[in-house]
């Protein structure tokens, strides 16, 4: 919930320094080319749209009056500031399709910050990264009762909050993607809110924030 915590940018909060996250590596073979290095550059070289060109999905509710601004944030960051309901999680959907070339690594590059709401006790949240489907990274939170949104699966991470360091804290992540075929793949970000109970915490949900993905090949 964006409440007594304001994103830096509007409350001139100072930023962090950038922790690099541990990110999976996929092998990758050197093979000779005649072809010049730019040009092979160019085939592979990924377009990322815009927020605006991202759709959208929603499940679950929240609860009114806790969602804060329109987004994205004036730093580019897309924040999912509302607080579950005290009757279901609640989760945000923003895909984009890009196009890549198949047997091509991609080096897939964002950075996110985290904060612990007020009121507490706050209940968690998370973020995958899914690319062609399958969760290639994933962040969480664990709320002022100790529950956990840790979301199990491939490459995840606690994110930096007032629980366990600073609020609006920079994590920057590099992910590593080998494409199986030649096409479009679709990259999504899935937010999840835990629902708001006494196990979880009852008076406001964490907030998690993302850039959109740089994305290179080689």
């Amino acid at each position: 919930m964006k409440s007594e915590n304001k994103a830096p940018e509007r409350e001139g909060i100072q930023r962090r320094t950038v922790i690099k996250g541990a990110a999976w590596a996929v092998p990758v073979i050197a093979a000779a080319t005649a072809l010049p290095h730019a040009a092979a550059s160019a085939a592979c070289a990924v377009t990322v749209p815009g927020w605006s060109g991202w759709s959208t999905g929603h499940t679950g509710s929240f609860s009114a009056g806790t969602c804060g601004n329109p987004q994205p944030e004036s730093n580019g960051m897309w924040w999912q500031w509302c607080d579950a309901s005290t009757t279901s999680n609640y989760t945000l959907t923003k895909c984009a399709t890009v196009t890549m070339v198949a047997g091509k690594t991609y080096t897939i590059t964002f950075t996110t910050q985290a904060n612990r709401s007020n009121p507490l006790p706050d209940s968690p949240a998370n973020l995958v990264l899914a690319i062609g489907g399958a969760q290639a990274w994933a962040g969480y939170t664990v709320g002022s009762t100790g529950k956990s949104a840790n979301p199990g699966g491939t490459n995840v991470h606690q994110l930096t909050t007032a629980g366990n360091g600073s609020n609006f804290t920079n994590q920057t992540w590099t992910v590593f993607y080998t494409a199986p075929t030649s096409g479009d793949v679709l990259i999504c970000y899935t937010w999840t809110a835990f629902q708001r109970t006494s196990a979880n915490g009852s008076a406001s949900t964490d907030d998690i924030g993302t850039s959109l993905p740089a994305i290179a090949c080689s």
